[in-house]
């Protein structure tokens, strides 16, 4: 049984740190909730997940990693998007080496499992799932389940009087909570991972994710465990977590906390008979993108005023500064249509960030744009990506006017956290879409 150092992966200037235990053997990855992670001591004697370590480890490799701001990973200073989360995970993925991982989150470490599966299908195996939600506050009447705003309110007070002092240790205790000596013992992690103010910060990062968008799109077989009890994520919430996912298997433990420490052999024992199991059907060639339209407002009219040779030049000026921005967000040119952009992105914050750029780097250079973003289910046709995102993302380009960023309800879900700003303009109807698109303007705060 290997209990190998700890090791770093690079996602640009950051190192995120991980630790593989196992020699060899099907390779599964944790993302573990945000108040747990710290590689250097998970395998402890006195850890509370030695236990699921020593019993994957005998037959697989079980990787943990520390999310930036946690554990041993670069510092951050301010919240992390779920979208910058998958970024991480996928560098960790590539730093692993493994082809085709399984991979396991809980709390929020679920959700950024979630998106990366929606977003890379072709680069993992499988998704486990405990304790986790598509969102974790109420939303009616959609979402029921959940924390409320008064919740969250009285929430962010207990942080801000009692962390390091075992700081909502209801939510992960339940009633073992009040047991002498557990709340201390929470409180000591909480002082080793982070400071009241970005605790803070965190807990507002975590109340405010949405995934329900991407579920439909998951390919790859999942699994989804909870347990009634649970006073962070209740057990409908998982449920319904799994009726939405396309053929997700939905496993119950006996009630209890989230913190399953209880029951960490039995979640052990059925992660491995997950892992090994079967493998279901391979996934196809859809993939969760992010698209971006941008067209120059009143091309026809300006062509006509500035003659061929200005229009030209302009042009030019127009794709030098679209590809700028492209490559500075890591977006992907898919098709030009002389006046206009097709690109994608791998999420949706790095779109309307380079949308936002865009807009008034053009705009200084005489050139006017309006932009469309969309994330959504893609699918590649020999060269060329098409599908329904591609087409709503298209018609809420079209909706825009000259300098605007009209974006979906699913960008501004997938970007929560990401301090932009989202103006509702209300469900839209748009020709050759059944459904109305809710549309949002799209700013910096």
């Amino acid at each position: 049984m290997g209990y190998g150092r700890v090791d770093y992966a690079r996602n640009g200037d950051a190192r995120l740190a991980y630790r593989v235990w196992g020699d060899a053997g099907p390779v599964a990855i944790w993302s573990p909730g945000w108040v747990v992670s710290n590689v250097d001591t998970a395998n402890e004697p006195d850890s509370p997940y030695r236990a699921f370590i020593d019993r994957f480890s005998a037959i697989g490799q079980l990787v943990m990693w520390d999310k930036r701001g946690t554990g041993l990973s670069d510092p951050v200073d301010r919240a992390r998007t779920v979208e910058e989360h998958v970024s991480d995970l996928a560098a960790v993925v590539d730093a692993v080496g493994a082809s085709d991982p399984t991979l396991f989150g809980t709390a929020d470490g679920g959700a950024i499992s979630i998106v990366y599966a929606a977003m890379y299908p072709r680069r993992l195996g499988r998704l486990g799932l405990y304790g986790t939600a598509a969102r974790f506050a109420q939303e009616l009447p959609d979402h029921p389940w959940g924390f409320t705003p008064e919740q969250i309110e009285e929430q962010l007070a207990d942080i801000d009087r009692n962390w390091g002092h075992g700081a909502l240790a209801e939510l992960f205790h339940g009633e073992m909570a009040d047991v002498p000596g557990v709340r201390e013992r929470f409180g000591r992690l909480q002082r080793s991972i982070a400071s009241p103010s970005m605790a803070k910060l965190w807990w507002r990062a975590f109340v405010d994710i949405d995934v329900r968008s991407v579920l439909g799109t998951i390919q790859v077989p999942t699994f989804v465990a909870a347990r009634d009890g649970n006073r962070l994520v209740p057990l409908e919430a998982a449920a319904a977590l799994a009726a939405a996912i396309p053929h997700a298997e939905f496993h119950t433990y006996a009630p209890g906390p989230h913190n399953a420490f209880d029951i960490i052999a039995e979640m052990a024992d059925t992660c491995i008979e997950f892992v090994c199991g079967t493998a279901g059907a391979t996934a196809d060639e859809r993939v969760v993108k992010t698209v971006m339209f941008t067209d120059i407002v009143g091309s026809t009219a300006q062509l006509s005023a500035l003659g061929d040779a200005r229009w030209r030049s302009q042009l030019d000026i127009h794709d030098q500064t679209v590809e700028r921005a492209l490559d500075r967000y890591g977006g992907v040119r898919e098709n030009h249509t002389g006046d206009g952009y097709f690109a994608l992105f791998d999420g949706p914050t790095a779109a309307a960030r380079c949308a936002i750029d865009l807009v008034p780097d053009l705009a200084s250079r005489g050139i006017r744009i309006r932009v469309g973003i969309h994330t959504g289910e893609c699918e590649r046709r020999g060269s060329a990506w098409s599908g329904l995102a591609v087409h709503t993302g298209a018609r809420i380009g079209a909706m825009a006017g000259a300098g605007e960023i009209l974006a979906s309800r699913t960008v501004r879900d997938l970007s929560a956290g990401s301090h932009l700003r989202f103006e509702a303009l209300g469900p839209q109807r748009f020709k050759g879409l059944t459904d109305d698109i809710a549309v949002f303007r799209v700013s910096e705060r």
